[in-house]
Formats: structure tokens, C-alpha cells, sequence
């Protein structure tokens, strides 16, 4: 076993294991070794009713987005495979790029200031047997996505947006006046009802 692999093995969430599945996918799309599920469909007809303006599927990046669409009055669903929570391993960003969100009134001053847990500077790049380079306010905030995504999570369902959890995204069909979004609970036996979303201009 490499040192990298016994370096992951004691990070919580088993990065390890995560990286070993991203690997095996990304040979297959090379090896086009993956079957390609068809998952949109269309229909001539029109839907009798509409729940939501938005539906997103992937909570962990879906939260920001779907948080934002809320507080601005959008009818939003947020479908998430698992329980949304983030992992125990920071995300590191830049503090401008952090700032945005306290600039889109998804964060407060404070708020942004609690969900770092670590920063640094300067960070130096280097490689082997080449220059090295130190720099700056580039990826050097940790990100605590436990307070983040809590603190996310609370916003958009006080904004009246509606998270659903441990249910996965099965297929949608296409009607003229909006989307049928097809669900299906993780370790249930058959799909949700079908929800259905209006597009957009």
C-alpha cells in the first residue's frame, strides 16, 4: 500500500474508496465500457398541475443554488440521493470567491466568518525538479461544509424551498408546459409520485 493510499485511509468519509469508484468510472466512459440509461422521455400532453418552478438534483452544490432561487421567490425542490450534510473534510476556496455568497445574502458577515476553519498564506506550488512558486489568496480558506451546508439547509427551507432526501433522481418526461420529474426512494421498493416543474423563460 502507498503512503498516499495510507494518508486517506485515516481521513473520515474513506476518500480512498471514493477515488477508487471515480477511477472506475472515468475507465469506463474511456473504455465506453458504461451503458447509458435513456432517462428523458416526451409527451404531447400538457401537465394538469405544477409544484415547483425548479427542481435540482445533488444537494451538496444544489443547496447554494436552490437557496438563492428561494430567498428570490422560487418554487424550489432540492432532490438529494443520500442525507444532505457535508463531509468532515474541508473545501478550500479563496475568500473572494467565499465572499460571493454573503454578496448574494446567502451568508451573513458572521456567518461566512464561522464556516472557515482554517486559513493560510502564502502556498507555495512547486514539482519536481522545477521552479517554485509562491502564492497568495489562492485556495487558502478550509471551508467547514458541515456548518455550511447546515447553515444553507435552514435558509432554504425557511424560504419555503423542499428538500428531499435519500431518494434519487429516476428520469423525466417532457410535456409542453413543463417537466414530470420521476423519483425513486433509495431502499424503497417503487418510485415517488411523479412531481412535476414548470420551465423557466
Amino acid at each position: 500500500m502507498s503512503l498516499t493510499e495510507q494518508i486517506l485511509l485515516q481521513i473520515p468519509g474513506n476518500p480512498l474508496e471514493g477515488l477508487r469508484r471515480a477511477d472506475a468510472l472515468w475507465r469506463s466512459y474511456r473504455e465506453d465500457t458504461l451503458p447509458v440509461p435513456s432517462v428523458i422521455q416526451e409527451s404531447s400532453e400538457s401537465l394538469g398541475s405544477i409544484n415547483w418552478d425548479v427542481v435540482i438534483g445533488g444537494g451538496t452544490l444544489g443547496i447554494l443554488i436552490g437557496t438563492a432561487l428561494a430567498q428570490r421567490g422560487w418554487r424550489v425542490a432540492v432532490i438529494e440521493r443520500g442525507i444532505l450534510r457535508g463531509r468532515d473534510q474541508e473545501w478550500n476556496i479563496s475568500r473572494r470567491e467565499l465572499g460571493v455568497l454573503v454578496e448574494m445574502g446567502l451568508l451573513t458577515e458572521a456567518e461566512l466568518e464561522r464556516s472557515i476553519a482554517t486559513q493560510y498564506n502564502p502556498a507555495r506550488i512547486c514539482f519536481h525538479k522545477g521552479i517554485e512558486l509562491w502564492v497568495e489568496d489562492v485556495l487558502n480558506i478550509g471551508v467547514d461544509p458541515v456548518f455550511l451546508l447546515d447553515t444553507l439547509k435552514t435558509k432554504f427551507l425557511a424560504s419555503g424551498g423542499q428538500l428531499v432526501e435519500q431518494t434519487g433522481f429516476e428520469g423525466a418526461i417532457v410535456h409542453p408546459n413543463g417537466v414530470n420529474v420521476l423519483f425513486k426512494g433509495i431502499g424503497q421498493p417503487s418510485p415517488h409520485p411523479p412531481s412535476s416543474h414548470s420551465p423557466h423563460p
